[in-house]
This record gives structure tokens, sequence and C-alpha cells, in this order.
């Protein structure tokens, strides 16, 4: 992965089992987090039994989702293992996409693998 960023963002450290954000928590600052090292597993949680569970490894953005969504996040995010990340703000993300088209790509692949996925569940319940 070779990305020129022109805002680095801040440089993140979680410990394996930290949560990097949860649902019904405002979208904060930062709000989506490129990984360095590490994975993360993001759960959106339908109902206690059932729930979907997205996993992104290095070199992958997280928390894209409810950026553009807009409102509270409705997922949460939990560091798998010690996770190495750069931090940005939805501005951040932008400039940095529209610098780097790979950045860009790199978003749609990662919200066309979420949506492929959660298109399967249902198909899956109908």
């Amino acid at each position: 992965m070779s990305l020129t960023l022109i805002e680095k963002g801040r440089a993140l450290t979680y410990m394996s089992g930290d949560l990097l954000y949860q649902s019904d928590y405002s979208v904060g600052d930062p709000c989506v987090f490129l990984l360095l090292e590490g994975e993360i597993e993001v759960v959106r949680k339908y109902n206690p039994i059932q729930k979907e569970v997205f996993r992104f490894g290095k070199g992958e953005l997280v928390g894209l989702l409810e950026v553009y969504t807009g409102g509270a996040r409705v997922t949460d995010a939990v560091a798998k293992s010690d996770v190495r990340a750069l931090g940005f703000s939805r501005q951040e993300v932008e400039r940095n996409m529209a610098h780097d088209l790979k950045l860009a790509l790199m978003a749609i692949r990662s919200l066309s693998r979420m949506l492929r996925q959660a298109n399967d569940r249902i198909k899956t319940l109908a």
C-alpha cells in the first residue's frame, strides 16, 4: 500500500479488546481509522441474537459507514489484536481521498464489501 497522505491524521494505538467506538454514540473525532497494524472487528447488532460481523486488517479503513450516513454510530468497533492506526476527521479523510485515488478506492471497496455482506445476509433471511 503506497498512499500519499496530505494530512497524516493522529497516531493511535489500541490493545486487544479495546473499544474504538460503540453504537448509539455520536460520530466523534477521529471518526475514520486507517489500520497500520492489527485487526478490528466491527459488529452491527440487529437484536440480541442477530448480528453482522465485519473484520478489518492492515491497510483498510474503518468507521466510514456512519460518517456518510449521518447520525449516531450503528456499529461497535473492537480491537481483536493490538492495533496501530491513523485517526482522521471526516474533512481530513475527504481531503486525502481527493488527493490520492488509492485511498478513495480503498473507501469504496470497504463500503462495497460491507454492502455485499449485508445483502448476502438479507438473502438468507428472506
